[in-house]
């Protein structure tokens, strides 16, 4: 069977329709293809929705919003949304109007009870709105904001008495202050510079020191030996009879003390050859005797001395 070519064209505009009314549908979140069921939900507000939002359930797509209609007898906004035939519609479910993103993009929640019957297609589904993303933002940042205002006004009264504080003769002190502290930072920078030019010697003493320490941990032997030696004489001096040698001295000195006085009394030969002056010129006048004798002896030997082996006749 052969088409002629007016059925060709005509057979190809057809398909062509077909194709952009499916595609149109597609892009609506119609699926042309499977089934579907619609419900009814009422809203006093749908804040912005659009028909062919999504129809969402745990995040994932399920359907589309097919009709927002104004109702004249109650005011409200019904809406008319199409559920795939898959998904099972029971008693208690609901759907709740949401915001898909920041930029206010409104979507269905279609939230599904697992009890009770299969709702019939055209029910009317218990509505509720969820808050918004910058609705709760708003929530939270009002405490914020309140907050903020009072640390702002805390913040000017502080600047307030910072400022009475701040007169001309604080203002002043705290120049005078400023000048102070720069001149000890040059005193400072000044130091530091000597103390960095002193380094090397700094770096004598520290080995030096180090020279001490180790000598002084090279002979620690020895000083040991050293501290026990004074403890033993400390020992052997806190074991000597002290007390007694104190006593002995004390009874010595005491009998010179009364030596002495007896001297000083003229008592005694030592006290009246002390204090006699005519007994001391006497045994001075002796002594020079005596030594004028000596003299003469040494002199004149034979004078007091004879001495004859053969004997001698005597001279009258």
């Amino acid at each position: 069977m052969k088409f002629t070519k007016e059925a060709r064209i005509g057979l190809v505009v057809a398909l062509a329709f077909l194709i952009f009314f499916a595609g149109f549908y597609f892009l609506k979140g119609a699926n042309l293809f499977s089934g579907e069921n619609e419900y009814y939900a009422y809203f006093n507000d749908v804040q912005g929705l659009q028909t062919s939002s999504a129809v969402q359930v745990k995040g994932l797509t399920v359907g589309r919003v097919v009709a927002i209609k104004l109702n004249d007898k109650d005011s409200l906004v019904k809406v008319l949304i199409a559920v795939k035939k898959d998904i099972d519609v029971k008693e208690g479910s609901s759907v709740k109007l949401a915001s898909a993103d920041l930029l206010g993009t409104k979507v269905l929640k279609l939230e599904l009870s697992d009890k009770g019957k299969e709702l019939e297609e055209g029910a009317t589904l218990p509505a509720k709105v969820e808050g918004g993303i910058v609705d709760n933002l708003s929530g939270e940042i009002a405490p914020l904001i309140t907050d903020i205002r009072h640390v702002v006004a805390s913040l000017d009264t502080v600047l307030y008495g910072v400022n009475d504080m701040l007169n001309k003769d604080t203002r002043k002190h705290l120049a005078n202050s400023m000048s102070s502290l720069d001149v000890t930072l040059s005193n400072f920078s000044a130091l530091s510079q000597k103390l960095n030019n002193e380094s090397n010697q700094l770096a004598g003493v520290i080995r030096n020191a180090n020279s001490i320490t180790t000598n002084l941990a090279n002979s620690n032997q020895q000083i040991t030996n050293i501290m026990k030696n004074a403890d033993d004489i400390s020992t052997q001096l806190a074991h000597s009879p002290i007390e007694q040698t104190v006593k002995d001295l004390q009874a010595t000195i005491a009998q010179l003390n009364g030596i002495m006085a007896k001297i000083n009394n003229n008592e005694g030969s030592l006290g009246m050859l002390v204090n006699d002056k005519a007994l001391h010129n006497n045994l001075a006048e002796s002594l020079k005797t005596l030594d004028a004798l000596m003299a003469d002896m040494k002199a004149h030997p034979s004078r007091y001395i004879n001495v004859t082996i053969f004997g001698r006749k005597n001279k009258n």
